[in-house]
């Protein structure tokens, strides 16, 4: 099977999944604020833009990337593979993880557009250094955002950042972003059902 792997990817509920860059799993299961709700160091020991603390401390830290809950007014998403919690980037946005990443990531994402570029992985925080790789997304909803994919981007070398400025300017939402390979199955939460996913160096991801 040259690029495709099968990953059992799941969550046990409000335990962190991993202690060290080197194998994290960020699930975004939390409340977030809807109108101050970037991630910022709430999974690197810091806090989150609305002050809020208590994140497993995974060594991973988001610029303009923003979670996202559904509420009692309106419902976002449905069918996220960990349902309290997603997110979704804006501006100039990027994961970085400065114990570094080797080849690859994983992450659910649900998109109306398929985007050119939406995840680039550089060697230098904030998109700095040599381009490791690029990874494009295809169109898997129509803007209900009620459908997720599992996406494995690899690439070459060990990542510090992840630029997401494109799958921001597109809108797309991300869920269980994790490195790769997954170090171990876990418990789906509210069912033992595992996800699916496709691996791809560069291109399109399988919907």
């Amino acid at each position: 099977m040259k690029l495709k792997q099968l990953f059992a990817v799941a969550l046990f509920a409000g335990t962190p999944a991993f202690a060290s860059a080197s194998g994290f799993l960020v699930d975004f299961e939390k409340t977030w604020d809807y109108t101050n709700g970037d991630v910022n160091d709430y999974y690197n020991g810091g806090s989150a833009a609305d002050g809020s603390m208590g994140g497993a401390n995974l060594g991973v830290s988001f610029v303009n990337v923003s979670g996202l809950s559904n509420d009692a007014d309106f419902t976002y998403y449905t069918g996220a593979p960990s349902a309290q919690g997603t997110a979704y980037a804006h501006d100039t946005a990027y994961i970085n993880v400065a114990a570094g990443v080797n080849s690859g990531l994983s992450f659910f994402y649900s998109s109306p557009v398929a985007v050119i570029g939406a995840v680039k992985a550089y060697s230098g925080l904030n998109g700095t250094g040599t381009l490791l790789g690029s990874f494009d997304l295809a169109a898997n909803n129509s803007g209900a955002y009620d459908t997720w994919t599992q996406a494995t981007f690899l690439f070459n070398g060990a990542a510090q950042s992840f630029d997401l400025t494109a799958a921001g300017t597109n809108f797309v939402g991300l869920d269980n972003v994790s490195s790769v390979p997954v170090p171990a199955a876990f418990w789906l939460l509210g069912s033992g059902l595992a996800m699916l996913g496709a691996v791809g160096r560069r291109g399109k991801a399988s919907i």
